[in-house]
Order: C-alpha cells, then structure tokens, then sequence
C-alpha cells in the first residue's frame, strides 16, 4: 500500500440508504456521520471493490450490492472532523432539516477520500465520505407502526381498556 497516493473518488448515480448526515451517530463508541450506497449493477460492484470499498451482498435482496461509507467526528489527533457535506442537484448546500429528510432510494453522487493507513501491524487503503450530491431527493417516511384505536362511543381510546 505503500504507492498508494492518497485522493478523492467520486462514485456516480448511486442509490443512497440509511443517511445519518444531519449529525454524528454513536453505533460503536466511536461518533460518525454514515451512509450506504448500493446498486445492482454487478459490473459496478466489481468496480467498487478494485476501487478500495468494501463491498456486501444484501443479505434480503441479492442483486443488489452495498458500501457502507462513514467518516469520523474526530479525527486520530483529537481534532473535530468537518461534517459530511450535503448538497443538491444544482451543488448548493442542503438545509440541516432537509439533510435529516434524505431518505432510501434516494439517487445521488459521492466523494470518498482514500488515503493509505498502517496502524499496530496492519496497512490498508481507509475511506472517508466526504460529500454528497442528492440529485433525486425522496424524503425519509417514518414507518407506520400502529393504526390509531378508536373505541365505540367514544373519539378517545385509553390504553388501561386494553385487555392485555
């Protein structure tokens, strides 16, 4: 890994899923910005992965094929990293509030900085997500979990008249 010159890859029109970019997500113990990006391409796939990104198979859909891609609130020294940045089809700036709305199935483009690492015995290309062009927006609906309970008579239901 040695010549490895560090750089920025851009990866286009990809599908975007799970997008934690309004603000750091502590999944392990370690905050971090993530997103997936996936595509059922298998010839981009391969690509992908002679590119340095780890790829998976979905383990419910197997045509498709995903990256997990992050980047760390702070970086090795101590130092905050600067968020992830979003913006739109026409390059600006995605509002904080509509950066939380980007929903799967999103279409999008990404910039992900690779660069050599060696750490305690081990070497590799790391990645780190940099930015992100959201060009077909589909807003984030939150699942519907419950049908409302109306009880006969009444426009109110109370959870203590549950049988259960």
């Amino acid at each position: 890994m040695q010549d490895f010159e560090a750089r920025n890859y851009r990866i286009d029109n990809v599908e975007l899923n799970w997008a934690k970019l309004s603000k750091p997500v502590n999944p392990f113990g370690t905050e971090q910005w993530e997103l997936q990006i996936a595509t059922t391409d298998k010839a981009i796939a391969d690509t992908w992965s002679s590119n340095h990104l780890n790829v998976k198979q979905d383990k419910v859909d197997s045509t498709k094929f995903t990256v997990s891609l992050k980047r760390k609130a702070v970086k090795a020294n101590g130092d905050a990293n600067s968020a992830v940045r979003v913006v739109d089809s026409s390059a600006v700036a995605l509002p904080h509030d509509k950066i939380a709305q980007i929903g799967n199935g999103s279409i999008g483009n990404v910039i992900v900085y690779q660069y050599p690492y060696s750490t305690a015995g081990r070497e590799g290309i790391a990645n780190s997500l940099t930015a992100v062009q959201v060009t077909d927006f589909k807003e984030y609906a939150a699942p519907v979990d419950f049908e409302p309970i109306v009880n006969e008579g009444s426009d109110t239901s109370n959870s203590s008249e549950m049988p259960f």
